[in-house]
């Protein structure tokens, strides 16, 4: 099953947000669900982009708010699959408090965060999983807050629902924890570290 669409990706040369969606189409692929039976819920942010580039159905949402638009999705029909797609600042920061709210309900959705540790798309401001002191086009004497970490956060609220992280340096692991995140019965998160090749440079050395 084919699930790309005739939009051509036009990411960054070496974006790993390639590799998230090249991960995504084959596990779906691999799991035989009709298309017309997924919906992709994306954020806005580069990882936003995606929603040209598979061939589902697909809703581009307001900032922050891809997961409560999910969550009415599989609430109206139940028997679809729901995928969240969104990066560090629409997830861990405008929406952290819709996060919490399905992870809690343990809904079953599916959430793919491409974490750049930056708002990249608006060129390089802190996020909320920007480390502690790194000097970036926002905060050029330090980030003064401390970091973000969802592998806390959501086992703090359910004790049923998934979260786990991959490193898209390495796509093998990325391949296999999204195929696990989709298998996952109930609210499941990945955490996908990866570098903006525009703008990462800021948080290196």
């Amino acid at each position: 099953m084919n699930l790309k669409s005739q939009i051509t990706p036009t990411w960054c040369p070496g974006c790993n947000n390639y590799l998230i969606l090249g991960a995504l189409q084959a596990a779906l692929s691999a799991s035989n669900i009709k298309p017309e039976n997924i919906v992709f819920c994306v954020d806005i942010g580069c990882s936003g982009n995606m929603a040209d580039f598979i061939s589902t159905y697909t809703s581009h949402t307001l900032h922050g708010r891809s997961i409560p638009f999910a969550m009415g999705v599989k609430l109206a029909n139940p028997k679809l699959t729901v995928v969240v797609i969104g990066g560090d600042g629409g997830i861990y920061g405008e929406g952290l408090n819709h996060l919490i709210a399905a992870a809690r309900m343990n809904i079953d959705i599916k959430v793919v965060v491409a974490n750049n540790q930056l708002y990249s798309l608006t060129t390089g401001q802190t996020s909320p999983t920007t480390p502690k002191g790194a000097k970036t086009k926002s905060t050029p004497l330090g980030n003064l807050n401390e970091s973000i970490d969802p592998q806390k956060i959501i086992p703090a609220v359910s004790s049923q629902a998934l979260v786990d992280t991959a490193d898209s340096k390495n796509p093998l692991q990325l391949n296999q924890k999204v195929k696990q995140l989709m298998d996952h019965k109930g609210f499941a998160l990945l955490d996908v570290q990866q570098v903006c090749v525009a703008f990462g440079k800021q948080l290196i050395g």
